[in-house]
């Protein structure tokens, strides 16, 4: 007997599982979203990373254009010596100066009737604040300025020279990069109406020790040093012809020196009545080193013919001891400033430069790689970001406005440090304050120049989303996009090169690259939009 029909409700078939836009199957039937986790951190990673290297790229650039650029350091240097703190600071600075390496007391007693003389102690303290005044006012004056920032022109070049290439700077200047502003102090003697010629007459005599007697003693050491290497082999009183020869041009070379040592004793003698206190114990100590050196040479003349005349090995002994003792005293002047140059700073030694070296090495490769290597960074996450490119553009913009804002920040807090610890007292506070703004203001530029791209990628990103806001930019925007593409062109060629014009400098071709990659996603960035205005908003058929 057949079975009734059953014609209990039957569970409802569940649909087909629509088709994969694209791709093969994932195992296990899972499809899609693992890959595409995958791809967003790694475009996360790269946007984070790029952000990073922006924050040392900028710094880069401008330390190495801030640093090694001496157009950038002159203007910069203009730019300092017109600001009226930096002048009043500077003013007391030359003050304190010209006292210091000028017997202003003395200069003027000696102007004063022998009636008046006393009052040359009062007077001398009462010009003090004349002087000040007299000095601002040489400083706002285009020809003082000038004068200072050549010295400072001077003194960064001596810089790029030292650490570019040390062994050669040293060899030829002794390695010291100095700041000389003697003419800026001597220009502020005149205008007091204080003799000049004394700073002169003191910068010739320190500069006669620093280049002819120390360029002696360098010889002397080197020839001391091989005399003594040769000594030691002479057997059975025999001099060797090279050794003979070695000795008679190391007595030659004694006597120039000793020539030398009385010509600076004898500008010793005539500026030392001349100058403060101060400076006359530091003139007599010099005196009296060189009043030794002058007997150890004498000694090493009497040991040394004492040798040829009789090679005996007492002799020997004895000319090994005065040539040992010399040696000491050599290096010990070569390693010490028996006097700082009077209107000179030294600003650093080649034997500080191994570490500064080193850094502005690694900032010219770095300002050079950095910039470029960023920007490849974001478009690595772009190019990754498939399906979400848009969201990825603003995430890179938004990671280039967080390192501007990074650089920004420390930018200030630097400067607050800076002020505190070289400020040493609140009357210069105003001055350096003002100096670091001037310094530092190339960074503000390069990061604001910076943000402008980061603001230029979030704009992108939201003009081109799906909001009603950039849906409605879109269809103000269509006619001019979809219509007039020469237009659009001319236009965002314009804006770039305005924006260009902002640019504080180009220091190395890693810079140039990345303008024109910039240049080349501007113009892919603007089709890509042309095109979606153009798929949204087609133009309406005409109506017959």
């Amino acid at each position: 007997m057949p079975e009734p029909p059953d014609t209990s409700p039957r569970p409802e078939r569940p649909p087909a599982p629509a088709p994969e836009p694209s791709g093969s199957p994932a195992p296990g039937g899972s499809r899609g979203p693992e890959p595409k986790r995958r791809h967003r951190a790694i475009v996360w990673s790269l946007i984070v990373l790029a952000s990073v290297l922006l924050i040392f790229s900028i710094t880069a650039n401008w330390v190495q254009r801030t640093l090694l650029n001496t157009d950038e350091v002159t203007n910069t240097t203009d730019e300092i010596l017109k600001d009226e703190d930096v002048q009043q600071a500077l003013s007391i600075y030359t003050v304190d100066q010209l006292y210091a390496n000028v017997d202003v007391q003395g200069e003027i007693q000696k102007r004063l009737p022998s009636s008046a003389q006393p009052l040359a102690a009062p007077l001398a303290g009462a010009t003090r604040q004349l002087a000040t005044n007299v000095a601002e006012r040489a400083l706002a004056s285009p020809q003082v300025q000038d004068r200072v920032s050549t010295a400072i022109g001077r003194a960064q070049g001596r810089f790029v020279s030292l650490i570019r290439d040390e062994g050669e700077y040293v060899s030829t200047t002794g390695g010291d990069v100095t700041l000389e502003y003697g003419s800026v102090v001597a220009d502020l003697a005149a205008r007091l109406g204080v003799d000049p010629a004394i700073i002169s007459k003191i910068q010739g005599l320190v500069q006669d020790y620093s280049v002819n007697l120390k360029q002696g003693l360098t010889t002397a050491q080197t020839q001391i040093e091989s005399v003594r290497a040769t000594l030691s082999q002479v057997q059975a009183g025999e001099l060797s012809p090279e050794l003979q020869q070695d000795l008679q041009t190391l007595r030659g070379n004694a006597a120039e020196l000793q020539g030398t040592i009385a010509s600076l004793q004898k500008k010793i003698k005539g500026v030392q009545a001349k100058v403060p206190a101060q400076l006359q114990s530091r003139l007599s100590d010099l005196d009296g080193r060189l009043s030794d050196l002058d007997g150890r040479l004498s000694e090493l003349e009497q040991r040394t013919a004492a040798v040829l005349k009789d090679p005996s090995q007492a002799n020997v002994d004895g000319l090994d001891a005065s040539l040992a003792s010399l040696q000491a005293r050599v290096t010990a002047l070569l390693g010490r400033q028996v006097v700082q140059h009077p209107g000179e700073l030294v600003l650093m030694k080649s034997s500080q430069l191994d570490g500064v070296q080193n850094l502005v090495s690694a900032l010219r490769n770095l300002g050079f790689v950095l910039p470029l290597l960023v920007l490849l960074l974001y478009l690595a996450a772009l190019s990754l970001a498939k399906g979400w490119r848009r969201e990825a553009l603003i995430a890179a913009g938004g990671g280039i406005l967080g390192a501007t804002l990074v650089v920004l920040l420390v930018r200030r807090g630097i400067g607050t440090a800076v002020v505190d610890s070289v400020a040493g007292s609140e009357t210069v506070k105003p001055a350096v304050t003002s100096i670091w703004d001037i310094l530092s203001g190339g960074l503000r530029e390069r990061a604001l120049f910076v943000l402008v791209i980061g603001l230029a990628f979030i704009g992108g990103g939201v003009v081109a989303g799906p909001g009603r806001h950039a849906v409605a930019v879109r269809r103000f925007l269509a006619p001019y996009l979809r219509d007039h593409p020469v237009g659009v062109y001319s236009v965002v060629a314009v804006v770039f090169l305005l924006w260009l014009s902002f640019m504080p400098g180009l220091n190395n071709l890693g810079q140039v690259l990345v303008i024109v990659l910039l240049a080349v996603l501007a113009v892919v960035g603007i089709e890509v939009l042309r095109r979606q205005t153009a798929q949204e908003f087609p133009p309406r058929p005409n109506s017959s």
